[in-house]
């Protein structure tokens, strides 16, 4: 290729690389949030490259306004491409506006739907541990950090291999590896059954971000039996984009590869639901013995952190956490001695805080010697519940003096918790011909 032409007009062959360079980069801008890093990152991407040219080229640095307007232009024009390819459900989230119920939706066949519940997966044995801490931290949408689209990888292989064998030593503390997919296929069961009561016979199964069934598995599935239609149901009750979000988004990305034909309907969200309220203050009052009072402890309400950039995001998790605790701390005619603390912060991020180690210390050291840690955020005890909290935590706990230290347990497959998932599908099939009683929890 005779380069010498670009050399020959210098001054247009820089206007037409500011331009056009800009409008792929003003492309991949607009599927950023406004004033997000990756959306400065990409605005600004080309402006040391102009620079290279003009000086290669020989241009007078007169002209650099010119180019910065010419990039801007091209900006532009990618930024209309893509605006013009997005769905309105895309510009929505870009906005952060959350689902909104449809009004006068129209009844869903039942038969024609799976029920897919979500959740991060765990590692089902200490040999598992590598392959689901990669696929952790290599999430893009879970964790971000500057240039993370560049370093990803080897910022995911670097923290397994430190973390590697620590994890393997905690999992070793409960038996050797996650409960969570026993867990989960246990609540697919009862929410099948409870379903399957209120007169929808459905398929009911789950998808993990980070082990098996891992999400292309899900859609193989779902296309295996013939179902038409997706109704994914979080089992994070707290939305946030780094995991209701990401789960949804990896579903319906492989959904676009191996099954594109299959539709997508929302669930509404339950975290003020007053069954899963309820069956928080069951497990509650469950680690109250005979002659005890619950009013001698403090309650420590645990919720897994989350780094500070999705708040900048407009992400709503914090204060769902604290709608739900209000809610529970009114049931159970609580106005004192309970507060709200995030664990299992990793990495030197800012995350939320105040973390329940540091909570904890603070509470003894304040003379309070009997604490409750309520996981809240959490609706299957696994490792973050029955290493992080019921052994580090109780240890930490018992070195500062405490003298009596309790975790609630998981919700499990609590039939409040259970109705709570049920409604959410109900609501979301929408209004039936034929409606009849059905059990319901009485809360």
């Amino acid at each position: 290729m005779n380069f010498d032409i670009f050399q020959r007009y210098p001054y247009g062959t820089l206007s037409l690389f500011s331009f056009f360079v800009n409008v792929p980069l003003g492309y991949i801008r607009e599927n950023h949030p406004s004033f997000s890093f990756r959306w400065l990152f990409w605005i600004h991407a080309s402006i040391p490259l102009i620079i290279y040219l003009r000086i290669t080229l020989g241009t007078s640095v007169v002209f650099m306004p010119v180019s910065i307007l010419l990039a801007v232009a091209g900006q532009v024009v990618g930024s209309y491409w893509r605006r013009g390819q997005m769905s309105q459900e895309e510009k929505e989230q870009l906005k952060q506006i959350p689902p909104l119920d449809a009004k006068g939706q129209k009844g869903w066949d039942a038969s024609s739907v799976a029920v897919v519940l979500l959740n991060m997966g765990g590692p089902k044995t200490e040999g598992d541990v590598p392959a689901f801490q990669k696929r952790l931290f290599s999430d893009p949408l879970l964790i971000r950090f500057p240039l993370s689209f560049f370093f990803q990888r080897f910022f995911a292989w670097l923290l397994a291999t430190l973390r590697g064998s620590r994890t393997q030593r905690r999992y070793r503390l409960i038996g050797g590896g996650s409960p969570i997919f026993q867990s989960t296929q246990n609540q697919a069961a009862a929410l099948k059954e409870a379903l399957k009561q209120r007169g929808r016979d459905m398929d009911v199964i789950f998808s993990f971000n980070y082990s098996p069934p891992l999400p292309q598995e899900t859609i193989q599935k779902v296309q295996g039996v013939g179902k038409g239609v997706i109704l994914p149901l979080s089992l994070y009750p707290h939305y946030s984009k780094a995991t209701t979000g990401s789960s949804i988004y990896y579903l319906k990305k492989a959904a676009r590869r191996i099954y594109p034909e299959v539709r997508f309907i929302e669930a509404r969200g339950y975290h003020l639901h007053d069954g899963y309220i309820q069956a928080f203050v069951d497990r509650i009052r469950e680690q109250m013995g005979e002659g005890e009072g619950l009013d001698e402890f403090y309650l420590v309400f645990s919720a897994h952190s989350l780094p500070l950039y999705f708040l900048a995001a407009g992400d709503p998790y914090p204060f769902q956490i604290a709608q739900t605790v209000a809610k529970i701390v009114a049931m159970l005619e609580r106005n004192r001695d309970w507060v709200i603390s995030y664990q299992s912060a990793v990495g030197p991020l800012q995350w939320l805080k105040p973390s329940t180690e540091d909570m904890i210390e603070a509470l003894i050291r304040r003379g309070f010697k009997k604490l409750l840690v309520v996981p809240v955020s959490f609706v299957t005890d696994h490792i973050e519940t029955l290493c992080e909290i019921d052994i580090e935590y109780r240890q930490f706990a018992e070195k500062l003096g405490v003298e009596d230290f309790r975790m609630s347990k998981a919700l499990e497959c609590h039939p409040g918790f259970i109705q709570a998932l049920a409604d959410s599908v109900e609501e979301a099939l929408g209004p039936r011909e034929n409606k009849h009683d059905y059990p319901r929890l009485n809360v």
